[in-house]
C-alpha cells in the first residue's frame, strides 16, 4: 500500500466500484464451484441495486477501504437473528468481505472487519457470523487469524 487506508462508510458514489469489487470476488468463487456461483446476465444491476438498499437499512452497512488509488476494498455486514430458541439472539453478520488482489496480506482485510466488529459492539452485538467456501484457503486461514472458530457445515446436493 502506497499510502494509509481509510476505511469508511460507503456512499452512493462508491456503488460502481463495489460493484467491480464484487464481480471479481463472484469470479474468484466460480473459479471454486462454477455452478452454484454461477450468476444471472443482470446479476451485477441487481447487486447494485441491493447494495443501495443495504446502504438505508438501519440494520445493515456497507464499509470501504480506500487507499490514495481509490476503493480497494469492502465488507457487507448486517445484524442477523438467530431462532427464538437460543439465548444467543443477535448476531453480527459478514456477507462479503473483499479487497483488491494487489493490496492483500496488507491488513486491509483485518482493518474492514475491525471497523465492522466496532460497529456490531456498539450496537451491543457480542457474537458474529461468516460464512465462506471452506475450498477458499486464502479465506479460512484469513478467518481463523480473526479467531473465528468452524461450528457449522453447510452441505449440498443436486437433485435429479
Amino acid at each position: 500500500m502506497s499510502a494509509p487506508v481509510k476505511i469508511r462508510d460507503a456512499r452512493l458514489i462508491d456503488l460502481d466500484h463495489i460493484v467491480h469489487l464484487w464481480s471479481e470476488l463472484m469470479g474468484h468463487h466460480r473459479r471454486l464451484e462454477p455452478r452454484l456461483y454461477a450468476t444471472v446476465e443482470h446479476a451485477p444491476a441487481s447487486f447494485r441495486a441491493f447494495i443501495r438498499r443495504k446502504m438505508d437499512d438501519h440494520e445493515a452497512f456497507v464499509l470501504i477501504a480506500e487507499d490514495d488509488t481509490g476503493i480497494i476494498g469492502y465488507l457487507l455486514g448486517s445484524v442477523g437473528q438467530r431462532a427464538p430458541v437460543f439465548d444467543v439472539r443477535t448476531v453480527g453478520m459478514i456477507f462479503d468481505l473483499m479487497v483488491s488482489p494487489a493490496v492483500r496480506s496488507q491488513g486491509v482485510g483485518r482493518r474492514l472487519v475491525g471497523a465492522a466488529s466496532q460497529k456490531f459492539s456498539k450496537r451491543g452485538i457480542r457474537d458474529l457470523q461468516v460464512n465462506y467456501d471452506p475450498r477458499n484457503e486464502e479465506a479460512a486461514g484469513f478467518w481463523a487469524a480473526m479467531g473465528f472458530q468452524t461450528l457449522l457445515h453447510e452441505a449440498y446436493r443436486q437433485l435429479p
